[in-house]
């Protein structure tokens, strides 16, 4: 169980902020920097740049302030068992957040539910900081997911989006600035399938959400999909699905 003890979401400071403390706090130091700021890590000074995350142990060294006229971050003291994350996590090192947009979601939710009294809260609490340290686990593990894993996610999420749409593996990669081939290896790598496979997959799925919720007809799914010959279409449906569009629709009466 995770006990969240204190917590504040984008609390700004002036320029004098700063905080030292040689001994840390007793429990756990979550910090998501919004704007610059210098921390001491490893008895050198670094900048801090907007969306990086630290995670202090208990008793660990606390050493920041901020750079420019202002200085705003969100922050949060937690109790948990070390065995949550793994013995590598870089406790007090700078992780680069890369979907900030995602965290800053979470945590205001965290926040409300903190300051709220529903009978659930204690237990929405767990879950919801089990997610965001996992997430950041996943996070600091830079070797299986660096920067370039973001964007191909990014690629994947459009891909699912638009199924209508045709997608240039040529155009995609170049978005990236890598190779074709490089693009493809990346892309198995990280989501064990192909782009092919995911814009076949992404088409089929929307396709079967038609025929279950609409009263359109084949070749008009088929072109919303993303197909231009319905007999096409027909082919990949039965192979995905193991019969054809209008069985599928009938079965569901």
């Amino acid at each position: 169980m995770i006990e969240l003890l204190k917590i504040g979401e984008n609390t700004y400071h002036d320029g004098n902020f700063h905080v030292d403390r040689p001994n840390g706090y007793p429990v756990y130091l979550l910090i998501f920097v919004k704007t610059r700021g210098h921390f001491l890590i490893d008895s050198q000074w670094i900048t801090a740049e907007p969306n990086t995350a630290f995670l202090f142990k208990p008793y660990q060294t606390h050493r920041y302030h901020g750079i420019d006229s202002s200085y705003i971050d969100s922050w949060a003291h937690l109790n948990f068992q070390n065995s949550l994350l793994n013995r590598h996590f870089p406790f007090g090192q700078p992780i680069t957040i890369h979907n900030p947009h995602d965290y800053d979601s979470l945590f205001h939710i965290i926040c409300n539910e903190f300051y709220g009294s529903k009978p659930h809260r204690d237990s929405i609490l767990n879950s919801l900081l089990s997610a965001m340290l996992e997430k950041l686990s996943d996070e600091s593990n830079t070797a299986s997911y660096p920067a370039i894993y973001y964007d191909l996610s990014e690629v994947r999420k459009y891909i699912y989006s638009h199924p209508d749409k045709e997608h240039s593996i040529e155009e995609l990669s170049a978005g990236l600035g890598i190779s074709v081939g490089y693009f493809h290896s990346l892309y198995r790598r990280f989501f064990n399938t192909t782009c092919i496979n995911d814009v076949i997959k992404s088409r089929l799925q929307s396709a079967a959400e038609f025929l279950r919720s609409t009263d359109l007809g084949i070749e008009d799914i088929a072109i919303r999909c993303g197909y231009n010959h319905t007999e096409h279409f027909i082919r990949q449906f039965k192979k995905e699905y193991g019969t054809t569009p209008n069985k599928y629709r009938k079965e569901l009466i």
